[in-house]
């Protein structure tokens, strides 16, 4: 039978022991967790029937077992041992610190449900299973309001990415104080939470998407509307160059800057590192990439950002609605579409040459390289040389389908 909680700690609760027709089997509280040495679930007895005296007990227990505090045995205080921050602190420093465009939205949403739920007081080491189950609960009741008030429900891989930003930002927390201690809750798997949009653009689609782009002068239009126009589809313009030339994640190309202290822009070698200078890798791995020939002249001429804006989502919906893409809501039609379709155009012919494993992987961020790799393989004349190849090919065909969506205006 189900226990009923009383007063819960993190992962661990209150409640009285009761056999399956409800009886109780003593008077005293228990305090109920799950042991993760062990892998399962276990109680311990508070000694008391006292609610309060047995939340002491609770709040003992927890500080001895999560923190590692020891308590002296004649006054019950705990001995001095590093301050653990609040999630609250926590995610205001990591913001502080990240240039990560993606994270103050996300965390934004875990600071919501924070205020919401009365938790201002909860520190990085409280955050189990449970209490990010009961976010994801309360994040999936939370509508995506639009700037235009329009509505819609937010996707379990929405919230995920919420969950996955509190875990490296708490863990940041504690690095930061060079403590031990690391989020222990999980993160569920992309594929556990997202369906992967089925649309994928033919190649022709991808030179319409060019042609669009190219086309910058609006008629009658003002000359404010002129110049937004021509602002918005020069920004569309370099993200779609730089997405087929890296197959990279929208993140990824958003960020890309050519200013050498980013270190992402090698004339010398003709090189493409999408991870800049001083940004740990995630799981999301940005590699290393060689730039098509096409695109050397383009990235020379560029200074600083190579999309100038802090975003193209409206830009690029607007141009997937121009032309008839689906949208749904469900991200067919997102910035990640470049990535999805040149990857699955230049697949089967880099599968013909036995070369979609590891090129294609690598091209995708999905493998990382070994450690000789990193001293021989990237600087290699042979490093992803078919896959290189196969990308100038298609951007000649979407520069004679297109000119001017690979050549200096």
């Amino acid at each position: 039978m189900r226990k009923k909680k009383i007063y819960e700690r993190g992962d661990y609760y209150l409640a009285f022991d009761t056999n399956s027709d409800g009886t109780a089997r003593s008077k005293n509280l228990y305090i109920f967790y799950y042991d993760r040495e062990g892998g399962r679930g276990r109680s311990h007895s508070t000694g008391t029937s006292d609610l309060e005296l047995a939340k002491e007990e609770l709040d003992r227990f927890y500080d001895e077992r999560e923190r590692g505090l020891k308590f002296c045995p004649t006054c019950g205080q705990a001995f001095s041992g590093e301050p653990l921050p609040l999630v609250a602190t926590a995610i205001a420093e990591y913001l502080e610190e990240t240039d990560y465009s993606a994270a103050d939205a996300r965390l934004s949403h875990v600071l919501s449900y924070i205020e919401d739920q009365a938790l201002e007081d909860v520190r990085c080491d409280e955050l189990g299973d449970v209490w990010v189950g009961k976010f994801r609960k309360w994040a999936a009741k939370v509508p995506i309001v639009s700037p235009k008030g329009i509505e819609k429900k937010r996707s379990p891989g929405t919230v995920e990415a919420s969950v996955s930003m509190l875990r490296t930002a708490i863990n940041s927390a504690f690095i930061a104080r060079k403590l031990p201690h690391r989020a222990t809750f999980k993160v569920k798997a992309a594929e556990d939470v997202s369906n992967t949009p089925w649309f994928r653009a033919s190649e022709e689609q991808l030179i319409e998407m060019f042609r669009y782009a190219l086309v910058i002068d609006p008629p009658e239009a003002s000359q404010k509307q002129i110049e937004k126009w021509r602002r918005e589809r020069r920004n569309l313009l370099q993200y779609l160059r730089l997405g087929v030339a890296t197959w990279a994640r929208p993140d990824a190309l958003m960020e890309f800057s050519t200013n050498p202290t980013t270190g992402q822009w090698n004339p010398a070698t003709c090189y493409i590192n999408l991870n800049p200078v001083g940004r740990a890798q995630t799981n999301k791995y940005r590699p290393l990439v060689r730039a098509p020939r096409q695109m050397v002249p383009i990235l020379e001429d560029n200074h600083g950002k190579f999309v100038k804006a802090a975003s193209i989502r409206t830009a690029f919906r607007q141009m997937a609605k121009t032309l008839n893409f689906p949208i749904n809501g469900d991200g067919q039609s997102g910035e990640k579409l470049i990535r999805r379709s040149v990857s699955s155009i230049l697949r089967p012919l880099l599968e013909k040459e036995k070369s979609w494993d590891p090129q294609g992987r690598v091209m995708l961020g999905h493998i990382r390289p070994n450690e000789s790799d990193k001293y021989a393989t990237p600087y290699h004349e042979a490093y992803l040389v078919d896959a290189l190849r196969l990308i100038e090919e298609l951007i000649d065909r979407i520069e004679a389908a297109a000119p001017g969506a690979f050549s200096l205006n």
